[in-house]
């Protein structure tokens, strides 16, 4: 059963166009991927995960890179097929030291996690916020300071492993499927 309706740009409310127009504008595509197409019908719902999308990944002060990394990683720990295919996407264009050979062998189970020693310590305290956020200790800010993040660029990646989880949620219950351009990870 499909789950959801594509708005495609052409037949979308003049609302809906802008947060497309938006999109693209900011990120650089030429198209409006499958996730903002199933929330077209809804202009304040698209422009809602929009600019929270926009808000969390494309401002701050980590790298965009890193914010990829978190997304790609989280989702793949959630199973979430579209999202880690998206973000494995983004990360790979961003990151050219990668391969997705290196990112499938990431999330194979049984096989050794080989990351740069750039994201290993963001993607450690990243999968331990998401097994249990209560968990996560003073020890575990220690082990970032110390790589030297602040406090807020912290908060910062907590923020992107909650945009994350919320993309996860929506794009898994609706089984969306990958745009043309994304290669399945999961």
């Amino acid at each position: 059963m499909q789950r959801y309706i594509l708005i495609d740009y052409n037949d979308a409310s003049a609302e809906t166009r802008e947060v497309y127009d938006d999109f693209m504008r900011t990120t650089g595509e030429s198209s409006v991927p499958i996730w903002m197409q199933s929330l077209g019908h809804s202009a304040p719902l698209a422009r809602a995960y929009w600019e929270r999308a926009k808000g969390t990944l494309f401002s701050g002060s980590l790298p965009l890179p890193l914010k990829e990394m978190i997304v790609f990683v989280v989702s793949a720990r959630h199973g979430a097929r579209y999202c880690s295919a998206c973000h494995a996407q983004n990360v790979l264009s961003l990151d050219k030291t990668l391969s997705f050979d290196e990112l499938h062998s990431f999330v194979t189970a049984g096989t050794e996690r080989v990351l740069p020693p750039y994201y290993e310590q963001v993607v450690a305290f990243a999968e331990k916020v998401i097994a249990d956020a209560n968990q996560v200790t003073d020890e575990d800010f220690e082990n970032l300071m110390d790589e030297g993040f602040s406090r807020e660029e912290i908060c910062e990646i907590i923020a992107v492993i909650d945009l994350a989880s919320m993309f996860n949620i929506y794009t898994s219950a609706l089984k969306l499927d990958l745009d043309p351009n994304y290669r399945a990870i999961l």
